[in-house]
């Protein structure tokens, strides 16, 4: 079944997305160390996901979690008030490059985000992340949308699924217009991530490219993300949808040509410290 094109939410729901960013967590709650209480501030939070994952780690540690969750989406912010698994929780509306916010934080998180932010508010979100964090806590990032996310032998994959996809969206829109190459699309290399926090005032402690399988229902969610559908097949916002379901419909039959099971993926995953 399609899924219109909307937000990342569909991928969120994955096993293999939720895996990753449990792995993450982990690691931001072991450099927090012992506490019995722990301020974390989830950025583009959509519906929750990484809030929860962090309530369940320190409930089990025995450890209170105040979250506040911070992103553009309205309609995300109100369903992460039904979803995420938070007794103490803050709910915010809000963009990351102008955090409208005055605590300081144990930790903060942006999971899956930062790629869609231009270079100037890339160098903002950093520098109002480094503003709210306490003096030796922990900032954690990852991202799908970056240079090195593509492994060599998915390459093939991508290069057929493409061609069928432009092909397909071609014959449903015979009349389009190419839109330019939209933000989520325009990639950093890993060590430019590496850079941009280090530039900001950040010890970078741990930088890992994380390998994940894709089943065919995630690759089909992933394209239930808005921009990454427009972004692969130079859509305009209006073409959005079609573009999504362009991609959808040739991904089953890109898999049964290459006789491939999963669809390896890399993520890029950077955790540093206020010094």
């Amino acid at each position: 079944m399609s899924q219109e094109a909307q937000s990342f939410e569909p991928f969120a729901s994955e096993a293999a997305y939720i895996h990753l960013n449990e792995r993450m967590v982990d690691r931001v709650l072991r450099r927090i160390g012992s506490v019995q209480t722990i301020r974390l501030l989830d950025v583009a939070a959509g519906t929750g996901l990484l809030t929860s994952i962090a309530y369940e780690r320190a409930k089990e540690a025995g450890v209170r979690l105040l979250s506040t969750l911070l992103d553009l989406d309205l309609p995300a912010l109100k369903q992460a008030r039904k979803d995420a698994t938070a007794d103490d929780a803050e709910y915010i509306f809000g963009s990351a490059d102008h955090l409208p916010l005055k605590q300081k934080f144990d930790a903060v998180i942006f999971a899956n985000g930062l790629h869609l932010l231009d270079e100037d508010a890339k160098v903002q979100a950093l520098q109002e992340t480094w503003r709210v964090l306490r003096p030796g806590g922990v900032f954690a990032m990852n991202t799908t949308f970056y240079e090195g996310a593509y492994p060599e032998e998915s390459k093939p994959f991508y290069s057929r699924w493409m061609r069928r996809a432009i092909v397909e969206i071609n014959r449903r829109l015979p009349q389009r217009s190419k839109s330019e190459k939209v933000q989520a699309m325009e990639w950093l290399p890993a060590i430019g991530y590496k850079e941009l926090i280090a530039k900001a005032g950040f010890k970078v402690l741990e930088m890992r490219e994380r390998r994940v399988l894709l089943s065919q229902a995630a690759v089909r969610a992933i394209c239930a993300y808005k921009e990454f559908a427009k972004g692969a097949l130079h859509a305009t916002d209006e073409d959005a949808n079609d573009a999504s379901q362009a991609l959808q419909a040739m991904v089953q039959q890109t898999f049964r040509d290459l006789k491939m099971k999963y669809l390896p993926r890399n993520w890029l995953e950077i955790v540093a410290v206020k010094a």
